[in-house]
């Protein structure tokens, strides 16, 4: 195989990339995989290396690092079809390569699919202007998601921040009055989130949406209609497990272009991180990144 640019955010986990990354390296290395090494040194630093590298016209690009991370990455090399991303899960979350079947900790695994060099193309969604690769969500989630970046990760580590961060927003947040457009059907009523996904996890291993498919054409959009906040913690473990959706004030639609409307400004994130307020729209890229898997 080719020489690989190596993209590393060394601070991703709060610090947990920058002890893993010696032992990765060395990994790859004993996989006969050539690298070219490039530590990022601030928001925004991995799009642009990506970006240069894509235009250099390097065919293999690898994110080591969190969901933040490969977010910024695939914003680098969307339309350049010459290029295969892999993925290095060294972060807090990790969520997006549980979809791919591989334990958020088992960098190792990762490593030997990128040596397979067995390849997909897979799906991307597009919100504000932006491309995301695994979920995006609107409301309360959001609100954890910002919770668990500013306040969880700071005390707790991996799934546990963003399960402490869901408590303590749990009694801060309130329902909205949502209005959903999916493709042609429109969705009115009350409601906790609105869940636009990809990928299956999100939140550090929930799992929001089990059927989604990276390859399908189309989101799984998870909406959580209102109910009491002793419901919503008593129910809440099960989203772990993907039982949830047995839960009747939980709805499943399936649709290429979401559009979410609230009665008042609420948080959008994607990919893990805040990005925007209500109102938004989401739109489906089918076929548009090339990942090892």
């Amino acid at each position: 195989m080719q020489e690989m640019v190596a993209i590393v955010n060394l601070t991703a986990g709060k610090g947990k990339c920058e002890r893993l990354w010696p032992h990765i390296q060395t990994y790859l290395q004993e996989l006969g995989l050539q690298l070219q090494v490039h530590f990022t040194q601030g928001e925004g630093d991995a799009t642009q290396i990506a970006k240069k590298a894509a235009s250099d016209g390097f065919s293999y690009i690898l994110s080591v690092g969190g969901d933040g991370t490969l977010n910024e990455i695939v914003n680098g090399i969307v339309g350049c079809p010459h290029v295969t991303l892999g993925i290095i899960p060294a972060g807090s979350g990790n969520d997006f390569v549980r979809t791919l079947g591989i334990k958020p900790d088992d960098w190792q695994a990762a490593c030997r699919k990128i040596k397979e060099n067995s390849s997909k193309v897979i799906d991307l969604g597009q919100v504000n202007g932006r491309y995301f690769i695994n979920v995006s969500g609107v409301g309360f989630d959001a609100a954890v998601v910002d919770c668990a970046n500013t306040w969880g990760k700071a005390h707790f580590k991996g799934t546990m921040a963003y399960v402490a961060a869901v408590i303590k927003t749990l009694w801060e947040f309130q329902a909205a009055q949502f209005t959903i457009e999916l493709d042609d059907q429109v969705v009115v009523g009350p409601s906790w989130l609105t869940a636009v996904a990809n990928g299956q996890y999100f939140g550090g291993g929930m799992w929001v949406a089990p059927n989604a498919d990276l390859q399908d054409g189309y989101f799984d959009v998870c909406v959580l209609g209102d109910l009491s906040k002793f419901a919503f913690l008593r129910s809440f473990p099960s989203v772990f497990s993907g039982k949830h959706l047995q839960h009747p004030t939980i709805k499943i639609y399936r649709a290429r272009k979401v559009t979410v409307s609230v009665d008042r400004p609420l948080p959008i994130q994607t990919d893990g991180e805040v990005v925007a307020k209500t109102p938004i729209t989401f739109s489906v890229c089918p076929n548009s990144l090339r990942i090892f898997c």
